[in-house]
């Protein structure tokens, strides 16, 4: 039998006992993993969930999430073992450390990692699972925090067909889109090319909007016909999100970029990768000038030091 699940009852804004729902440890419950949470809770799982900062485990427990003391007692018993880590270290402790998942979790469980991690550590881990008789999926994952809280992520799969097809139900509560992209690691592999091309979009684009401006364009024209022609693009349509607004809000930390473009060049260690290695500098001046915990579009403001511009647009 499976374990018994809340369900969330939103006309009476009360739980309900759901038997057919599986249960779902949740490691990593922070600015993306606590949506994450939050929605299976509310779709009907028993979600227990482990984080360092209690407090963030805490705030979860309106939505139904149970709290656990460790990656241990949150995977015992559990069906799916979710992961939401900031980096690599972090998952081998989740998984193998003295307290880690691989203490408790029953066989034929499934780890699904959300965390962006590199290919090497995901294949690893990944092996240290199937000697255990536990199914892992690398998972990672685009779409920011907004995507999180909706429902809309974008999930880049590796694993076994068949253990996704069996994964997908959980999944789809949190993805707009899920696209298999082959055997374990190679979503990892996806995940690091796309935050490698966005990186580098992003400082291309700061480069080139503060010194137009510099050179005397108004940015509101700039970005009307950027955005018109063939240099139109996601991430400058983002920037008005971003670093554009006079707040700048951090959806997606300078740091964390900076790790994920430093795995990525890892990876392509055995490629020429000049625009990828001039990237990585200009992140680390971001981070040498204290940028670290803003957004990973404020990297531009090192050109606007740099230029003496500002490009927040005025509020509306």
């Amino acid at each position: 039998m499976r374990p018994r699940s809340p369900s969330f009852d939103r006309p009476n804004g009360q739980y309900r006992e759901d038997l057919s729902m599986p249960t779902i440890a949740f490691l990593g419950v922070g600015r993306m993993g606590s949506h994450m949470a939050r929605r299976l809770a509310e779709a009907g799982h028993k979600v227990r969930a482990f984080d360092p900062n209690a407090a963030a485990v805490a705030k979860l427990a309106a939505a139904g999430v149970e709290a656990a003391a460790s990656p241990r007692t949150a995977a015992a018993g559990a069906d799916f073992i979710l992961a939401s880590l900031p980096s690599p270290a972090a998952l081998n402790a989740a998984v193998t450390g003295e307290d880690g998942i691989l203490a408790a979790a029953k066989k034929g469980a499934t780890v699904v990692d959300f965390s962006t991690v590199d290919p090497a550590t995901t294949k690893a881990v990944a092996a240290i699972c199937d000697k255990a008789g536990i199914n892992y999926l690398d998972a990672p994952v685009s779409g920011g925090v907004a995507g999180a809280e909706n429902g809309k992520l974008l999930i880049m799969i590796g694993g076994d067909q068949a253990v996704l097809d069996a994964t997908r139900s959980v999944l789809e509560t949190l993805a707009g889109k899920i696209i298999y992209c082959g055997p374990v690691g190679s979503g990892q592999l996806m995940k690091l090319s796309h935050n490698l091309l966005t990186a580098i979009n992003t400082v291309a684009l700061g480069e080139v909007l503060a010194a137009s401006v510099k050179s005397g364009a108004r940015l509101d024209v700039l970005l009307e016909v950027l955005g018109g022609g063939l240099a139109g693009s996601k991430m400058l349509d983002w920037l008005g999100k971003t670093l554009f607004t006079q707040e700048r809000p951090a959806f997606f930390a300078l740091d964390l970029m900076h790790k994920d473009i430093s795995l990525a060049l890892d990876e392509f260690t055995a490629s020429p990768m000049y625009l990828g290695q001039l990237v990585r500098q200009i992140y680390n001046t971001a981070r040498a000038d204290g940028l670290g915990g803003k957004d990973s579009t404020s990297v531009s403001e090192v050109y606007e030091r740099l230029l003496k511009v500002n490009l927040r647009q005025p509020a509306a």
